[in-house]
This record gives C-alpha cells, structure tokens and sequence, in this order.
C-alpha cells in the first residue's frame, strides 16, 4: 500500500479503537494480526469457526493488517503444523495465508492473502484503509467502519455507501445483477454502488491461468487448450498476484519500475480490478484503491461477505468529487 508520508499523532493513554473481525465463511478460519506501528492486540492469530466474531482493541495510532488463513492445521497447542514439516513439507500449517506455522502469527502472512490494511490516525486527522490484492487473493473479504454511533456528530452522520469496501472474488458468494443492496444509518437507507458486469463465469475464471495456487490437472495428454475456458476450476480458487508469483520489478513496481510513470498494471492487475474495483490490485493503484474517514472510528474485517463487489470510488470520481472525503462531507 502506497501513498504519501504521513507524521503519526500520539493517542491520549486511554484512546482505542474497537475491530471486530466477522467469518461468514462455511469453514474454520485463522485471521492473522501484523502491528506495524502503533499498539495491537495481545494476539496476532486466533480461530474463527464458521458464523462468529472476535472484537478487541487497538491504540488510537494503530497502523497494520488483517487476513485470513485457511487450510490450517496445528498441533494442540498451536505451537507448529500438525505433522513434521507442515502441509507441504515446508513447514507451513495453512495452505494460504501462512506465518510461521504457528496460530500466534510471526510476520507477513504468505501469499497469495486477501488483506485489510489499516492507518488509523495522522497529523490529517484522517484514517486510511482498503482492501489489497497485491499479494494476490485468497478469501471475499468486506471492511465495515464503526462510525455509525461514534459520539462524535460529523464521523456519526457520514453515509456509509461512501466507506465500506467489499471485494467479492468467488462465485458461490456473487449476488445476482439486480440484487438490491443497501445499509442503513440513523433511519436512512443508502445503496451500495456495486459493480454489475461480473457475473459467475466471469468471477469464477478471473484469475489468470498460470497464478492459479491449485491450477486443475492437465488434461489429455497433458496439454491445456486454449482457450481454457471450459476447463473446471476449483471452489476455492486463490490466485498469487504476477509480483508474488514472478518476483520480476516489472511486476513488483522496483528498481527502474519504481515509480508510477513506469509500473503499468498487469493482467493479473487488470482483472483483480475487474473483480473488485474498490481494491487494491498493484503497487501504485492509490486514487482507485484507497479509503479515507475521519479519525476516530473502529472497522469490522468480513470473510466471505455475500452480495457484489462495490465501485465506491469510482461512483465518487463519476460525481465530480475530487476526493471520497468531499463526498462524505456533501452527502
């Protein structure tokens, strides 16, 4: 996640702020905690079980990310995979996701994650958040802003159809078109713009064949035709982003590419977009990408969020606003 440098602004002794991570997914799940700056929970990996929350706290100035990991097996205590050398012999003890074989995280999850990026508080007196597919994707993932009760009068009253992202890669969680989706604040209604072109064939086979974690067995005599189309993918499908696959400064926006006038997303970029508009989908995707709310609201993470995908950002660019901020402030 990109953008320009920020000073961080030191909380009072009591300040917090409240997260609550939600798993509508239909498995166990193991979402994962990275404090980068700022005061985090005391844990950094729990288990979710299907349909329940966990809620905690963290410093005013918190900034860090959330994911999800699945496919996991530990031993009894957490402490290590289940079996000697991990699922794959590696050492890991989830199929995406992973840090360190443990549920108490270490580090940066391995890709491919679907993250939640957060930046709580600055000399702007903003919060910065979104949901990033830079290192690819592995699980539907909604942010929801808690500012709705906040006690402070312009965090409470501002529209949430203007601060919830939802990206929606997996086609067994696709509304319908011309499902109607809406939130409500205050006794208000307010549509969710949702992007309305997707439907499930096109969500299903959205990530480029060869980024494909668990790609289908070749079949014939070994030779995929093309195009592939026809070919059946798995039910969950994640898919590495071209950076963490390749590794190449083409795709990871480094040394020459370092900079937006030379780093050009990729296919794998251009169809992440295409999934999930609101998303993060490569280094320098900021203006499209990133969210802003006034400092002082808690976020809820969702896994597996039923509905569409939304095109926030783009509705607000398509209004004539300059930024999201004037939008939230206008409506």
């Amino acid at each position: 996640m990109k953008r320009a440098p920020v000073h961080w602004v030191s909380p009072r002794d009591d300040a917090s702020r409240l997260f609550r991570v939600t798993n509508l997914c239909t498995s166990d799940i193991y979402p994962a905690i990275l404090t980068q700056a700022g005061t985090g929970p005391q844990f950094s990996g729990f288990l979710l079980n299907p349909g329940r929350s966990t809620t905690f706290t963290v410093s005013a100035n918190w900034q860090g990310r959330i994911w999800g990991r699945t496919n996991c097996s530990f031993n009894a205590d957490g402490s290590a995979p289940a079996q000697a050398g991990g699922i794959d012999g590696s050492g890991k003890a989830c199929l995406t996701g992973d840090c360190g074989g443990v549920v108490e995280c270490k580090g940066t999850g391995q890709t491919p994650a679907t993250l939640a990026e957060f930046t709580l508080q600055t000399d702007m007196g903003l919060s910065f958040y979104d949901i990033s597919l830079v290192d690819g994707y592995n699980l539907p993932m909604g942010i929801v802003s808690l500012h709705g009760e906040s006690s402070d009068p312009a965090l409470a009253a501002i529209p949430p159809n203007t601060t919830n992202p939802i990206c929606i890669g997996d086609p067994n969680l696709l509304a319908p078109s011309d499902k109607v989706t809406n939130t409500t604040l205050r006794g208000q209604t307010y549509d969710l713009p949702l992007e309305r072109r997707m439907d499930q064939l096109k969500v299903e086979r959205w990530c480029p064949w060869p980024l494909q974690l668990q790609p289908p067995w070749k079949p014939g005599a070994g030779v995929y035709p093309y195009p592939d189309d026809h070919i059946k993918r798995p039910a969950f499908d994640p898919c590495f982003s071209a950076c963490s696959k390749y590794n190449t400064p083409s795709d990871c926006c480094t040394g020459k590419y370092g900079s937006p006038e030379t780093c050009k997303p990729s296919l794998y970029s251009k169809r992440a977009k295409a999934v999930c508009p609101d998303a993060y989908s490569y280094a320098y995707d900021d203006h499209t990408s990133t969210f802003t709310i006034k400092s002082g609201a808690g976020f809820e993470v969702v896994f597996c969020p039923y509905g569409r995908s939304t095109t926030i950002l783009q509705t607000v660019a398509e209004m004539g606003y300059k930024d999201l901020g004037a939008a939230q402030q206008k409506q």
